[in-house]
C-alpha cells in the first residue's frame, strides 16, 4: 500500500514504482556496450594475439628444524599461482598448495573465478566475478557476479554502472561446519560526475536486496540471518577557489531494512522509503564529509571534516566504521630552498554521537616532522606525536544515588596519553665509485600514560628508549657490502625496568654478474630486568639466491640460534626453496597423490593429538572461536577471502606456510599467539596501502628538493662535457680529415662525444621531468594521480611493500623508490622531447 509520502514525493512515487525496471535498464545498456565492444577492438584479439599464455609461477620449499620450540622437525610444501589468458581477453586463474599436512585446491573453471574485461576505446566492461568502487558510503570494493561499465569519453561526463550478484544463497547445513548460511543478493548501481570549468559534480546510487526465498531450510536464532533491502543515495562534488585552493564534499543517506518479513510501518518515513520494501525494521543513516587544500608558499594547508551516523552501513562494503566525528588538520612547508622541511598533521575523533554507548571515547592526536637537508652528504629527520584517548564510562547508578551535580566527577572519567619522539641522522663520509662509507644513528622516545580520575593508575607510566647506531663500508666495483650496527633498548614500566642491548655484523656478496646473491650476518643480545642478568641469544645466518636463466630462483637460508636464559637450548633452521615463473610455454606439474584413506586416517590421529579445549579470541572486527580444529578452518577461510586477492603471490605463498605452522601446535596455551600471529600477517598489505599513498608522497617531497638542487649541476655538467667536445683537435677537422687520425685521437673524440649526449640527455628528461614532479605538491594530487604516477605507483606497490615486509631500512626504500621514479620518468621523457631543443638557464650560450 503507497504511504502518504510515496504520493506526495513525484520522484519517489515514480522511482518506487518503477524501480524493478532498473535492473532491465542496465541489463540493455551492458548489452548494448558488450555489442559495441564485440563489433569493436579488443575483442577482435582473438585469432590474433597468442591464443594461451600462462603466466605466474610455481615454488616449491622444504624446512628442517632441530631445536625445543613444538614444530615438526621436517616441512615442505608446494604453491603455484598461475594464469591462463586466451587471446588476451579471458583470465583463468589457478591457485593449489600441498605439504605434508593438507592439500587445497581451487577450481579452476569454477565461475566465481573467472572474469573478463573486453574494452573498446573509452567503453571498459566487467564481466564475471570482478568489483567496483564508486564511494567509501556506497559500492566500496564489493565482490560481485554480473555485469559491470565504465565510460570515461573525452570531455566531462564520465559513467559507471554495475548489476550482479553480492552474495550467492547458501543453505544451513549441520552436518558442515564451514557453512555460512545466506540468502541470495542482488544489486545495482549507477555513478555520473560532469566536470566543469571550476567544479565538478556526481550523483550516486546503489540499491541491494536479499531474495527472501532464495533458502528453503530454517536457520538458527543465534545466526541472526534475516532478508535485508538497502538503498544509498550520495552526491559528492568539487569546487576549486581562488585558482589554487580546492574543496571536496560528499554527503550519502542509506536507507535499510533489517529484516524484509517484520510486519508494522516504518516509524518516521524519508525520501529514500520510497524504493525500498520498508517496514518496522527500516532505518536511515547518514555519512558526510569535507576536505578543503590550499597552497601557501613552498607548501600546502588543509583541514578535512568527516561525519557517520551510529550504525550507519551499506551492503556494498564488507566492512564499515561508523559512529565517529573526525576533525583533521595539516600543513607542510618548505623553508630556505628547499633546505628545511616541515609537516604538521592534528585530528580529534570522537564516537557515541548519539550518546546511547555506555561509554564515550574522545582521541586527540597531533604529529610534526622535521626534515634538514644541510648538505649532500649530512641528513637530519626529527618528529614528535601526542596521541591522547579520553574515555567516559557511564554508571547509572552514579546518576540515581547522586545527591549534587558534583558528586562522581571523574572517579570514571580514563585518559590515555601516548607520546613519541624519534631522530635520525644520516652522514655520507666518502661516496666514490670505488668506496661507499656512510653512518647514520637513530634515537626514539615513548612515553604512555594512564590516569583515572586525573591521577596515574598503579604501574601506570611506561618509558621506552631505543638508540641504533650503523656504519657500512660498501665497494660498488666488487659488489661488497658489510656493516656493523649497535642496538640499545631501555623500558621503564612503573617500578620496573629492563635493558637489552647487543651489536650485529653482516656482510653481502653478489657473484657471477650478480646472479648469485650471498649473505651472513652475526649478532647478540643480552637481556637484563632491574639490574640482573635474564639472558642472552646469538644468533648466526647465512644464506644465499641464485638466479639461473631469468626464470629459475634457487634459494637457501640457515639460522643458528643459541639461547641462554631460563630455557636455554639451541635452534637450528635450514629453508630451501625454488621458485619458476612460467615463460612462454605450458609446463605439465603432476602433484603427488595420496589414498583418502592414508590421508583421513592420518588427520584422525592428528585431531586425537590435539585438546578439544574451546578457545575465543579477537582480532580487529572478527571474532575466533572453538576448538583449534575448528579454528583452522575459519583461520582458512579467511585467508581464502576474496577480499585478500590483491596480496601479492610470495606473500600468499608465506602466509600459507605460517597458517600451516598454526596448524602444526597442538597446546592450546601456544595456539592463540601463533594464530593472532598469522592473522596480523594477512592483514599487513592491507595496512600498507593504507598509508602508501602517503609514503609516495614523503618520497617525491624529497625527491622535488634533490632535483631543484641538482638543476644546476646538471647544466653544468652538460657545459663542461660540450666545451671538452668542441676544445678537441678533431672538432674543427673534416670528417676526411678525421679518417686519417690516429686511433687512439678518434677513440678519445667519440668518447667525449658520447659523454656531452649522455649529459644532454640527461638535462633535457630532468627539465621534462621537473615541473611533472613539482606538481605533486599535495597529497591529493598523490591519492587521485594522473596516468604517469598511477602507472609508476602500480608498478612498483608490490615491490615496495616486500622491502617493507623484510623490514628493510626506510632510507634504503626510499632511495629505491626515487631511483624507480627518475628511472621511470627519463624513459617516459624520450617520448616527449627533442634533443635540438633545449636551453641553458644558468650559463650563458656563447
Amino acid at each position: 500500500m503507497d504511504t502518504p509520502l510515496k504520493k506526495d514525493n513525484v520522484v519517489g512515487f515514480l522511482l518506487g514504482k518503477y524501480c524493478y525496471l532498473v535492473p532491465k535498464i542496465l541489463c540493455f545498456a551492458f548489452l548494448f556496450c558488450f555489442s559495441t565492444i564485440a563489433f569493436g577492438q579488443d575483442l577482435g584479439q582473438i585469432g590474433k594475439a597468442k591464443l594461451f599464455k600462462l603466466t605466474g609461477g610455481v615454488a616449491a620449499n622444504a624446512i628442517f628444524y632441530d631445536g625445543q620450540s613444538s614444530r615438526e622437525p621436517f616441512t615442505y610444501f608446494l604453491t603455484g599461482n598461475v594464469n591462463l589468458n586466451i587471446s588476451e581477453v579471458y583470465n583463468i586463474p589457478f591457485s593449489f598448495s600441498y605439504s605434508n599436512q593438507k592439500f587445497q585446491s581451487s577450481n579452476p573453471f569454477s565461475f566465481n573465478r573467472l572474469s573478463i574485461h573486453p574494452s573498446y576505446k573509452w567503453v571498459t566492461t566487467h564481466i564475471g566475478d570482478v568489483s567496483m568502487t564508486f564511494s567509501p558510503y556506497t559500492l566500496s570494493g564489493h565482490q560481485f557476479t554480473g555485469l559491470g561499465v565504465d565510460l570515461t569519453p573525452e570531455g566531462p561526463f564520465k559513467i559507471s554502472a554495475m548489476y550482479g550478484r553480492l552474495l550467492k544463497e547458501s543453505e544451513y547445513n549441520p552436518d558442515d561446519p564451514q557453512s555460512q548460511p545466506a540468502y541470495k543478493r542482488m544489486g545495482y548501481g549507477v555513478k555520473a560526475s560532469y566536470d566543469f570549468e571550476k567544479f565538478s559534480i556526481g550523483a550516486i546510487f546503489f540499491k541491494a536486496s536479499d531474495d527472501k526465498n532464495s533458502i528453503e531450510k530454517p536457520v538458527p536464532v543465534e545466526y541472526e540471518l534475516k532478508p535485508k533491502d538497502n538503498v544509498v543515495v550520495s552526491i559528492e562534488g568539487k569546487v576549486k577557489l581562488f585558482g589554487k585552493g580546492e574543496i571536496r564534499a560528499e554527503v550519502a543517506s542509506s536507507a535499510i531494512t533489517e529484516d524484509i518479513n517484520a510486519k508494522g510501518e516504518e516509524g518516521t518515513p524519508f525520501v529514500l522509503s520510497a524504493l525500498i520494501d520498508n517496514n518496522i525494521t527500516t532505518q536511515h543513516y547518514k555519512a558526510y564529509n569535507a576536505n578543503f587544500s590550499y597552497p601557501v608558499g613552498h607548501g600546502t594547508v588543509g583541514i578535512g571534516y568527516e561525519y557517520i551516523d551510529p550504525e550507519y552501513k551499506t551492503l556494498g562494503a564488507y566492512f564499515f566504521n561508523n559512529d565517529l566525528e573526525n576533525i583533521t588538520l595539516n600543513a607542510t612547508q618548505n623553508l630556505f630552498e628547499n633546505k628545511i622541511n616541515i609537516a604538521f598533521n592534528a585530528g580529534l575523533q570522537r564516537d557515541d554521537l548519539d550518546n546511547t554507548k555506555n561509554t564515550q571515547l574522545q582521541r586527540v592526536v597531533s604529529a610534526v616532522t622535521i626534515g634538514y637537508t644541510a648538505s649532500e652528504k649530512l641528513n637530519i629527520t626529527g618528529g614528535y606525536s601526542n596521541f591522547q584517548s579520553y574515555t567516559n564510562i557511564k554508571n547509572q547508578f552514579d546518576y540515581i544515588n547522586e545527591v549534587s551535580q558534583n558528586d562522581n566527577l571523574d572517579t570514571l572519567d580514563f585518559q590515555q596519553i601516548s607520546q613519541n619522539a624519534n631522530l635520525n641522522v644520516n652522514y655520507l663520509l666518502k661516496d666514490t665509485e670505488d668506496q661507499k662509507r656512510n653512518i647514520n644513528v637513530g634515537l626514539s622516545f615513548q612515553n604512555a600514560t594512564n590516569k583515572q580520575g586525573g591521577q596515574t593508575v598503579e604501574n601506570g607510566d611506561s618509558n621506552f628508549y631505543n638508540g641504533n647506531a650503523s656504519y657500512t663500508l660498501g665497494y660498488p666495483n666488487t659488489d661488497l657490502n658489510i656493516s656493523a650496527a649497535v642496538n640499545v633498548s631501555y623500558n621503564t614500566i612503573g617500578v620496573d625496568n629492563s635493558l637489552t642491548y647487543g651489536p650485529t655484523l653482516s656482510a653481502t656478496k653478489k657473484y657471477f654478474d650478480k646472479k648469485l646473491r650471498t649473505t651472513a650476518s652475526a649478532s647478540y643480545n643480552q637481556s637484563n630486568s632491574n639490574g640482573e642478568k635474564q639472558g642472552e641469544v646469538i644468533n648466526i645466518r647465512m644464506g644465499g639466491n641464485y638466479t639461473y636463466l631469468k626464470r629459475h630462483n634457487f634459494n637457501l637460508n640457515i639460522l643458528t640460534q643459541f639461547r641462554n636464559a631460563a630455557t636455554s637450548g639451541r635452534d637450528f633452521t635450514v629453508t630451501f626453496g625454488y621458485n619458476y615463473t612460467f615463460g612462454k610455454f605450458n609446463p605439465q606439474i603432476k602433484l603427488p597423490k595420496r589414498k583418502r584413506k592414508q590421508k583421513a586416517a592420518k588427520l584422525k590421529r592428528r585431531r586425537k593429538s590435539r585438546g578439544q579445549e574451546i578457545l575465543d579470541f579477537r582480532y580487529r572486527d572478527s571474532l575466533y572461536h572453538g576448538t583449534m580444529d575448528e579454528i583452522d578452518i575459519l583461520l582458512e577461510n579467511v585467508q581464502n577471502d576474496p577480499h585478500f586477492n590483491h596480496i601479492p603471490e610470495y606473500k600468499k605463498e608465506e602466509l600459507t606456510v605460517l597458517r600451516l605452522v598454526v596448524a602444526d601446535v597442538r597446546k592450546a596455551k601456544e595456539y592463540k599467539p601463533e594464530a593472532i600471529n598469522f592473522l596480523k600477517e594477512l592483514y599487513k598489505y592491507e595496512d600498507f596501502l593504507a598509508g602508501y599513498n602517503q609514503l609516495v608522497f614523503e618520497i617525491l617531497t624529497e625527491l622535488r628538493k634533490d632535483m631543484l638542487r641538482l638543476d644546476y649541476a646538471f647544466e653544468k655538467a652538460f657545459v663542461r662535457a660540450k666545451i671538452a667536445v668542441d676544445n678537441h683537435s678533431m672538432h674543427k677537422r673534416t670528417e676526411e680529415q678525421r679518417q686519417k687520425s690516429s686511433p687512439e685521437l678518434k677513440n678519445r673524440y667519440k668518447e667525449l662525444q658520447q659523454n656531452s649526449e649522455t649529459a644532454l640527455a640527461r638535462l633535457i628528461g630532468h627539465r621534462w621531468t621537473l615541473p611533472i614532479i613539482k606538481s605533486y605538491n599535495t597529497i591529493e594530487k598523490v591519492e587521485h594521480p594522473d596516468a604517469f604516477l598511477k602507472e609508476v605507483m602500480e608498478q612498483e606497490k608490490d615491490n615496495i611493500f616486500r622491502m617493507v615486509d623484510k623490514e628493510e631500512d626506510d632510507q634504503k626504500i626510499k632511495l629505491y623508490m626515487i631511483t624507480q621514479i627518475i628511472d621511470f620518468y627519463l624513459k617516459k621523457s624520450l617520448n616527449y622531447t627533442d634533443p635540438d631543443k633545449f636551453d641553458l638557464k644558468y650559463i650563458e650560450k656563447n
